[in-house]
């Protein structure tokens, strides 16, 4: 489904909480650990986080957040929280889509025209019928709710008939690419040819922006948006220009700080590559377009970086 959610000029990725009903290997929470990660989260009532977010719309207007890290349907009063702040931002929230009863309080209480959802499908630990009319649910709701697979060598050999099945449903599955490591394997660089040519297969093209990362490309250097057009927002509410720029040290301050605020201007990207497809919200239009359509990266100075 075509997201209805208009591009804003500033997106925040909010890791809501550190707290999941799964245990995906392939997760960097699993692997760090959940138990010491979730001494980071941090709760809130829905009134005290509008008044969190009304700060920030005060001074960025309406943005677009997106809501993920753990599963954010096992937050408490999660349908109310995103009732609250969706009167001032655009929501999408990345889900497992495992919380059958929360989503039935959910759509009750959500505006479909404010609020999307990214489905996850985790075949390690999730079945298929269950996850699937869930979607269905939440689309008969009248919400966007797209389908995504991660190219994870152990569950790689069933990715094109779990295709097929969600064809058959009338749900198109988005496929992701796999950054981590696996049996001493640093992927995606340890994709052999052949993997990359059924992934390829299975997403339908050899360009897309699915495949963006297959053939990871350098950006070291680049004039990215990171911290002035998006950033993260971690569980103790610290922000930080991306998902791999973390360390306390890195951080543009607190979201809960009244005097908190974004760059002025881009700034050069300090990592080898864009893991996350953060690109998406932190560079320029133009510039997602050509590494989506055309697998390219449009190099910019710091007189070309816009300002807010």
């Amino acid at each position: 489904m075509e997201s209805r959610l208009p591009r804003r000029r500033v997106v925040f990725a909010w890791d809501m909480h550190y707290s999941c009903n799964y245990r995906c290997p392939y997760c960097f929470y699993t692997t760090t650990g959940w138990t010491k990660l979730a001494e980071n989260s941090n709760y809130k009532t829905p009134e005290e986080w509008k008044e969190v977010w009304g700060r920030i719309h005060q001074k960025y207007g309406r943005c677009q957040l997106r809501i993920t890290a753990g599963e954010p349907f096992t937050y408490p009063q999660f349908p109310d929280v995103v009732r609250a702040v969706s009167e001032l931002h655009d929501i999408q929230v990345t889900s497992n889509c495992s919380q059958t009863e929360a989503f039935r309080d959910f759509v009750k209480k959500a505006d479909p025209s404010r609020v999307e959802l990214d489905c996850t499908f985790h075949p390690l630990q999730g079945e298929f019928e269950p996850f699937v009319e869930n979607v269905l649910f939440l689309r008969r709701a009248g919400f966007v709710a797209n389908v995504c697979y991660l190219a994870y060598p152990p569950q790689m050999g069933p990715m094109a008939e779990f295709k097929k099945r969600f064809e058959g449903r009338g749900i198109y599955m988005n496929m992701a690419i796999f950054w981590g490591n696996h049996q001493g394997g640093q992927y995606p660089h340890a994709y052999t040819p052949e993997e990359k040519d059924r992934i390829k297969a299975v997403i339908g093209c050899d360009v897309s922006a699915e495949t963006v990362g297959l053939d990871p490309i350098p950006i070291n250097g680049k004039i990215c948006g990171a911290g002035q057009r998006y950033a993260v927002v971690q569980g103790d509410g610290r922000v930080y220009r991306c998902g791999q720029l973390c360390h306390k040290d890195q951080s543009l301050g607190s979201i809960f700080d009244p005097r908190f605020e974004l760059f002025k201007k881009g700034r050069a990207c300090v990592v080898d590559y864009c893991r996350c497809k953060e690109y998406q919200s932190a560079w320029e239009e133009e510039d997602v377009e050509a590494l989506n359509r055309r697998g390219t990266i449009v190099a910019r100075s710091d007189k070309e970086a816009s300002a807010i």
